[in-house]
């Protein structure tokens, strides 16, 4: 698809014009700004009013597609959208098929796209639109242009857009609807959007309120927690109602602040975008276009029908043995698979399975892109690789770690350091084939292993799905058959499979640690001595370079380059960088075999594409119970760009990680859970184990501290500051001095108790102790955790709700402590807050703490595969399930013999088409239920369907569903539908009952 039908489509979707170089008839090249009023596909042409650039005049124009030569949306432009096209696109899409390709995942991406843009902080800029420009002129919704104004404006539109792919930024006119004067410059709490209505030469205010949570002054971040209590968040919601009580929250507790200002001013916001998605996201329509789809890209928009066949078994190449069978499952299904789902919780060793992982992948000639958000998981990974030692000797392993100017700089220094320790080795080939000869006999042997652990897991979750429809049904020759046939039949192979332990996988290991080591040290050494090779001879020359400034730009614009990037992997073929850093890398397209992604509940799904298009296969590392990505884009917005462009819930940006997206939309692969838990005392992450996961880690830990949770009450917990805590600050004092031989950290809900405790921690010369909010601690560890909730007496009801069942920082907080916990806070405001008829996961915190272990714990639901838990809502069981009891009265007391056949043509199944319907002669259900009766005749008695999210957000689909629906209503016919979010259970579900229909009596 090529930019122009793109611009076209984003155009027609939000509303805005499209400036464009239009080549007529007689070959001349005009200059126009259009609002698409509709498209007429005979012709491959546009109906458009349209403003004449040179003449300022509007006019109708009819304008062919192949006809125009380039495009750009004119954001900060206004067209009244026509809401039958959109209709029309939506419920036809392949009728436009032609011009728009792919309409579904065009407005996937384009909503990922603008929520990206929105997604930063703004601040105030300098932007002089027009002269004359008076905001006391504006009317309720507009202010009208005079000619010499609207010429002014559309010249400064039309020079920002053409040279937006430069300066990568957005200034918009807005008026100020609220903001905070404060010592340093004007913090913009609120705005609505100025547009530029071009047919009527006039700026039309945007219906929508955006709110700034964060916002940039005088070059320094502020966030709104600076000036609102954390319980006045939710005044935000409903900002129009309930601005005049924010103005008096803000006032009231800030007093070194010079007042709200409430003037309908015309105000410029400014947001620097890092990354313009449009190019990267370009290259996956393109992929649709070619139908060169990989795997993960697949995945992403739903489209993996059926699991991923397994590629060539591949010989394991671990760093260490400090592996369990999950791990060694998760190693190998990465390898063996295009898609691997890992979730990590805290301490099972996500960062030795991905160490491990890397090891195997060089081992076996992968080449690898190993992302993450942020710079700290990734920075630990690229740490250990780098000190892996043979005979006192680093082992030169070929990895590289880039990222920012700063990054790119120690990178070179550091290739500059390992090519010339690398020319003082000899390589020999001969000891390096026997070595990876001694690996590939061992390989299969334990691949057999890992294959009987993988079925075994299969096997369990085939018997949970057996279980819950034996519960809920009450026909009892369908109990009989499941219990009798089935069930046995599950149970008898899970003990032909008999128990697989870590010892036997350790077995089929290589015993020599040390050989293989060896074998690193010299097969390091031939990769990195290319970079002597001719062929190399530009990247060489940049890496001796003098000048840093000169030599980052060098390298920077020789890594852009794809023929460059293929050089630089037969170098390195282990790339280290942040998601966003990744883009960097040659051209959006699978130059590596393979991309894992660190800590993938933390990346937004817009950025984290950049890196997972450069990828053939993707292992996702991750935990939906601990950290979201951190998200500025304001909901109101989201839920605006949401519905103008249809995208279901699956990607909102707001809620959901890239590891929740993909298991919402990849209904077919499995999630390998890391169950073996080796950080915390058992007593402590005892908690976390019952409340988030399920019961299902395993506790290994080796702690046997005689006191590992602590509650220190703070008996008058007064202040005269929001959400601090002096006495809990004066207690953590004393604590930490007392245990000077302990790594400490202190973790707060609160920013402004992490100052307060950081100031106290100074004043008292206390070093070596870290305090934070739980962000700062996301896969760290301490031998002590002090949590410090500072509720006082200043504490409302909306703060503590707010706390009490965030899971992810409870999760996260409590996880970090290997020997000790110790959570600070007040029982008398706790008794205070505490409301018994509703969940609280921290009132059961802090009575788990105090009872050393002892006090019940309720489970939290999730869905996830891995915990075992069910994915789909309780609703979705129970319609289903009643329908299924329901077919079966009609079946089962009727003695026929059934079977059933899967992929059958609606009009296979009835005979007549009445009412008439379009869809019965090309409409098919997913499998239908037979009933024999005399003379060898089949009478239809139900059929099942599986519904995916196109079901529940595409009008078409819906459309379809209503027909179906309607066909076996007139028939008499039962039709059984089962959601996606089934997952792998309703794949289970059909092979259970296509059993127990084929075999019936």
């Amino acid at each position: 698809m090529d930019s122009i039908c793109k611009d076209i489509f984003k155009a027609i979707h939000e509303g805005k014009c499209l400036s464009i170089e239009y080549k007529n008839k007689d070959d001349k090249i005009t200059k126009y700004w259009i609002g698409i009023k509709n498209i007429d596909l005979r012709y491959n042409s546009l109906i458009a009013e349209g403003l004449h650039l040179s003449k300022y005049t509007l006019c109708e124009l009819k304008i062919y597609i192949d006809s125009i030569l380039s495009s750009h949306v004119i954001d900060g432009s206004y067209f009244e959208t026509n809401e039958n096209l959109l209709n029309d696109i939506r419920l036809n899409p392949h009728k436009y098929r032609a011009l728009f390709h792919n309409v579904a995942n065009l407005k996937i991406l384009n909503y990922l796209y603008d929520c990206n843009r929105l997604d930063t902080t703004p601040y105030k800029c300098e932007y002089s639109l027009l002269t004359h420009f008076d905001g006391a002129n504006l009317t309720a919704d507009s202010y009208q242009l005079s000619d010499e104004q609207f010429r002014q404006i559309v010249a400064k539109f039309q020079s920002q857009s053409q040279s937006h792919v430069t300066n990568r930024s957005i200034k918009q006119l807005c008026l100020n609807i609220m903001s905070i004067n404060t010592k340093h410059g004007l913090y913009v709490l609120a705005y609505r959007h100025l547009n530029l209505d071009v047919k009527a030469k006039a700026l039309k205010l945007s219906d929508n309120i955006t709110i700034c949570r964060e916002f940039t002054v005088n070059g320094e971040k502020k966030s709104i927690s600076q000036f609102l209590d954390l319980e006045d968040y939710a005044l935000l919601d409903e900002f129009s109602k309930n601005q005049e009580e924010i103005k008096d929250r803000v006032t009231q507790h800030n007093r070194h602040i010079r007042g709200v200002d409430d003037m309908p001013y015309l105000i410029a916001i400014g947001r620097d975008i890092i990354l313009d998605l449009n190019h990267e996201y370009s290259a996956i329509l393109d992929m649709y276009n070619k139908d060169e789809i990989t795997i993960p890209i697949k995945a992403f928009f739903g489209d993996l029908t059926k699991r991923p066949e397994r590629r060539k078994e591949h010989p394991l190449a671990l760093l260490n043995k400090r592996v369990n069978l999950d791990q060694l499952l998760a190693i190998n299904k990465s390898i063996k698979y295009p898609l691997a789902y890992i979730q990590g919780p805290p301490g099972t060793g996500k960062t030795n399975t991905i160490i491990n992982t890397v090891s195997t992948a060089f081992f076996n000639g992968k080449t690898v892109l190993l992302v993450a958000y942020n710079n700290h998981p990734i920075d630990g990974v690229f740490n250990t690789l780098q000190s892996i030692i043979h005979k006192g000797n680093r082992v030169p392993f070929p990895v590289i770690r880039l990222g920012n100017n700063d990054k790119i700089l120690e990178a070179l220094k550091f290739v500059k350091s390992i090519y010339e320790q690398t020319e003082k080795i000899t390589v020999y080939e001969s000891t390096l084939d026997r070595n990876r000869d001694d690996k590939i006999e061992k390989a299969k042997q334990l691949t057999a292993l890992l294959q009987k652990h993988e079925d075994t897991l299969d096997l369990e979750e085939r018997r949970d799905t057996i279980e819950k429809l034996l519960h809920s049904n009450n026909h009892l020759r369908f109990q009989a058959e499941l219990q009798a046939r089935q069930l046995h039949q599950v149970g008898k192979r899970l003990s032909e499979i008999g128990q697989i332990t870590d010892e036997d996988a350790l077995a089929l290991l290589s015993d020599d640690e040390a050989e293989f080591i060896k074998y690193l040290y010299y097969v390091s050494a031939k990769y990195i001595k290319r970079l002597g090779e001719k062929k190399n001879r530009d990247l060489l020359d940049i890496v001796y370079l003098h000048e840093p400034e000169e030599q980052v730009k060098q390298f920077n614009k020789y890594v852009r380059q794809d023929t460059n990037l293929k050089k630089l992997l037969q170098i390195f073929p282990i790339v280290i960088t942040t998601c966003i850093s990744s883009h960097k890398l040659g051209d959006p397209k699978p130059n590596f075999d393979m991309v894992i992604m660190d800590e993938a509940s933390q990346c937004n799904s817009a950025i984290a594409l950049v890196s997972i298009i450069r990828g053939e296969s993707l292992m996702l590392v991750g935990d939906p119970q601990q950290l979201n990505p951190v998200v500025l884009l304001d909901p109101k917005d989201n839920l605006t760009l949401r519905q103008r462009y249809a995208v279901s819930s699956e990607y909102d940006y707001v809620s959901n990680s890239i590891y929740k997206t993909y298991l919402a939309c990849d209904s077919v692969s499995d999630e390998i859970l890391l169950s073996y838990h080796y950080r915390c005392h058992e007593r402590i992450i005892g908690f976390n184990n019952k409340k988030y996961y399920n019961n299902k880690l395993k506790i290994k830990s080796n702690s046997e501290f005689n006191q590992p949770l602590v509650f220190i009450d703070i008996p008058e917990n007064n202040t005269d500051y929001k959400n601090t805590s002096p006495s809990e600050a004066d207690e953590i004092i004393r604590y930490v001095k007392k245990s000077k031989d302990k790594s400490i950290g202190v973790i707060t809900p609160f920013a402004n108790q992490r100052e307060y405790i950081n100031v106290a921690l100074k004043e008292n010369a206390v070093q070596n102790v870290t305090c934070g909010t739980v962000h700062a601690f996301q896969g760290d560890e301490k031998d002590i955790i002090l949590f410090s909730l500072a509720l006082t007496d200043q504490t409302r009801q909306s703060t503590y709700d707010w706390l009490k069942n965030n899971k992810e920082l409870i999760n996260v907080a409590t996880s970090r402590a290997k020997e000790q916990l110790v959570l600070l806070s007040s029982s008398k405001h706790l008794a205070r807050l505490h409301n018994s008829e509703a969940s609280d996961d921290l009132f059961e915190l802090v009575e788990y703490i105090k009872t050393n272990g002892i006090a019940p714990v309720t489970r939290r639901a999730v869905a996830s595969r891995a915990l075992g838990v069910k994915p789909y809502s309780t609703e979705t069981e129970e319609a289903f399930l009643t329908n299924l009891n329901h077919a079966l009265d009609n079946i089962l007391y009727s003695n026929a013999k059934c079977i059933v056949r899967k992929e059958v043509g609606i009009s296979h199944v009835f005979s007549e088409n009445n009412p008439y319907n379009d869809l019965f002669y090309t409409g098919r259900f997913d499998f239908v239920v037979y009933e024999k009766s005399g003379g060898g005749r089949e009478l239809p008695v139900l059929a099942i369907e599986l519904d995916g999210k196109e079901h529940i957000v595409d009008d078409a689909v819906r459309e379809r569903d209503r027909k179906k629906n309607e066909i076996c209503r007139s028939h008499g016919f039962e039709l059984i539908r089962i959601e996606n979010s089934y997952a792998r259970r309703y794949h289970y579900i059909k092979d259970i009952l296509h059993n127990y229909f084929t075999k019936i009596k």
